[in-house]
């Protein structure tokens, strides 16, 4: 990259920001920039109207001659008092009107930038539930949690910087414009010296920028991914008595986005500093200058006050404008990510009916991760309706992968499932999810109620609720307590792993499914209790497809079939 593409460095941001954006939000962004050339109108007309008043009050012997004259017999006035009071009173409505004016748009443009993030949110949380699960399984959860929330918002703020970056431009080139028109060589002087401290500043801080805005954003992730996994598994954090070398990593990961932040925080000062000092110091320049050459510097005090004035209004919206590329440069990191996240490859899934009379067929199945060998390798296989079977093998054999292919969450890299004489496909995969009731070894419930965990999102059905409660033997138990309110806690912790498993087979079996699935569902569960589920989950799948993978032969003894796999082979 050489050194002019550093310095602008706007173009592919824009082109990704362009890609991202709907039409509505670029119609909404080109009327924002018309209220923004408004604005810098406004603000052009403010400072210009300052300098004749001033002029007027202290000499009103002005209005003898000139556009003064002409103006106040335009208007009819008798005395000049009354001429420059009433200029004084527009002067200051006219500043009212602009205070209320740049609330209002102000309110409008962080409606529109939050309005981004919220849509871009929703958006990138959409992209990742429509990946592939076999994408998804190599991500980890709070780096993507991060991406959703955190890389979402940067976007956001990049809109705002643009909005801001226009508004602030076009206050700069209308106030040039004025006082090009006052003295235009020495209003090029003062732009030269002003634009190539502007470009030293851009190719400087831009890339320091980007540094510490990539730095924050990884360590953002990192956090996120420290905190998840640390409160996730607290009590295992607890018997490691490893809690030090956590908060010593969670230390080293916050020091170095504390660190961007600071540096960010101090790049914000820096032209503000180095433009006021140079700017202001070139027009004393000239007055000195003046005064040592001519010994009278009283002809060129109202043409420098002037561009004292303009200055004064100019140089803190460069300034501002440098705080803008600067906040533009330390998010173009998340741009890209969020970028990349919504061009990944997603699945467009439908909901064709299917229907589930006769077998479940796996005709020579292939399937392995984005990396390593073959999990599956040329499976075939057929399960009846009504058949209970119990799928059993070595560790890492390919057992829930080759569920997971059954119950359509992973599709095959070749061959094909059957239902019936159907085969799954995008367009009829969502169908086929729906006949599934899916029990995991590791039950998640989340902070709410009985009623919230088991209908999961669905709209929640108190009848329906109930009975599948009841079928999984645990609606007794919560009778005693608030019933449907009752509450679980995060993680399940105010129940015991019995009752934790009851409430996953009741969220199983709440749309009643055709076909029930238990993923080592009770491995964790002592010997008594595991028995007793089972039983009532044989009860509650008589008239069901049952599909179990398990270690334990007690657990599969009622099976009506035993298949055992092994390094992604039936045996």
């Amino acid at each position: 990259m050489n050194q002019l593409e550093k310095i602008f460095f706007l173009k592919p941001v824009l082109n990704k920001l362009s890609r991202l954006l709907t039409r509505r939000h670029k119609v909404y962004m080109a009327i924002l920039l018309v209220w923004i050339i408004g604005l810098s109108l406004i603000e052009t007309l403010g400072i210009s109207a300052i300098m004749p008043f001033i002029s007027l009050a202290s000499n009103p012997g002005l209005l003898a001659s000139g556009w003064y004259k002409k103006i106040f017999d335009f208007l009819g006035f008798i005395s000049a008092e009354k001429f420059i009071i009433t200029f004084g009173i527009c002067i200051i409505c006219f500043y009212i009107f602009r205070a209320i004016y740049s609330v209002f748009l102000t309110y409008f443009m962080n409606r529109f930038s939050f309005g981004i993030y919220k849509y871009f949110s929703k958006k990138t949380f959409k992209t990742w539930l429509s990946v592939s699960y076999k994408a998804f399984a190599q991500k980890n959860s709070g780096e993507l949690m991060y991406s959703i929330t955190g890389e979402t918002s940067y976007i956001s703020k990049i809109t705002l910087s643009i909005l801001h970056l226009c508004s602030e431009f076009f206050t700069i080139l209308m106030i040039y414009t004025v006082i090009i028109f006052i003295n235009w060589k020495m209003t090029l002087v003062i732009t030269g010296i002003l634009l190539f401290m502007v470009l030293v500043l851009l190719s400087i801080l831009t890339k320091i920028s980007k540094a510490q805005g990539i730095k924050l954003i990884t360590a953002n992730g990192n956090m996120s991914r420290t905190l998840k996994e640390s409160l996730g598994n607290l009590k295992y954090v607890k018997l490691k008595n490893n809690e030090e070398n956590i908060l010593r990593s969670y230390d080293s990961t916050i020091n170095v986005a504390t660190r961007a932040q600071v540096v960010n925080g101090v790049l914000g000062v820096v032209p503000k500093s180095i433009l006021e000092s140079i700017g202001f110091s070139f027009l004393v320049a000239v007055v000195v200058f003046i005064i040592w050459v001519y010994s009278d510097a009283s002809k060129v005090i109202p043409t420098i006050s002037m561009y004292a004035l303009a200055l004064y209004r100019i140089l803190p919206s460069i300034h501002r404008m440098l705080l803008n590329v600067n906040d533009i440069a330390f998010a173009e990191h998340a741009l890209s990510k969020v970028y990349e996240s919504l061009h990944q490859p997603v699945e467009n899934e439908g909901s064709m009916p299917v229907d589930f009379n006769r077998s479940v067929r796996l005709e020579d199945v292939y399937f392995k991760y984005m990396t390593g060998n073959d999990v599956l390798s040329g499976i075939s296989l057929e399960i009846k309706k009504g058949e209970k079977i119990a799928i059993t093998g070595e560790s890492g054999g390919g057992k829930s992968t080759l569920v997971d292919i059954i119950i359509g969450i992973h599709k095959p890299i070749s061959g094909k499932v059957c239902i019936d004489d159907t085969v799954i496909t995008d367009d009829n995969i969502r169908s086929w999810r729906k006949k599934i009731g899916y029990i995991p070894q590791s039950i998640y419930l989340f902070d709410g109620t009985v009623a919230e965990n088991v209908s999961f999102g669905s709209e929640p059905d108190n009848e329906k609720i109930k009975a599948a409660l009841k079928k999984a033997n645990i609606w007794d138990f919560l009778a005693q307590k608030e019933g449907l309110n009752t509450l679980v806690g995060e993680g399940g912790i105010q129940l015991s792993g019995g009752q934790q498993q009851r409430i996953g087979i009741a969220r199983a079996l709440y749309d009643n499914p055709e076909v029930l699935v238990l993923d080592e569902a009770t491995s964790a569960l002592d010997t008594e209790t595991e028995q007793k589920i089972m039983d009532e989950i044989y009860t509650v799948s008589e008239n069901k497809t049952l599909i179990v993978i398990a270690h334990r032969l007690s657990t599969v003894e009622r099976c009506d079939r035993k298949i055992c796999i092994e390094h992604g082979k039936l045996i």
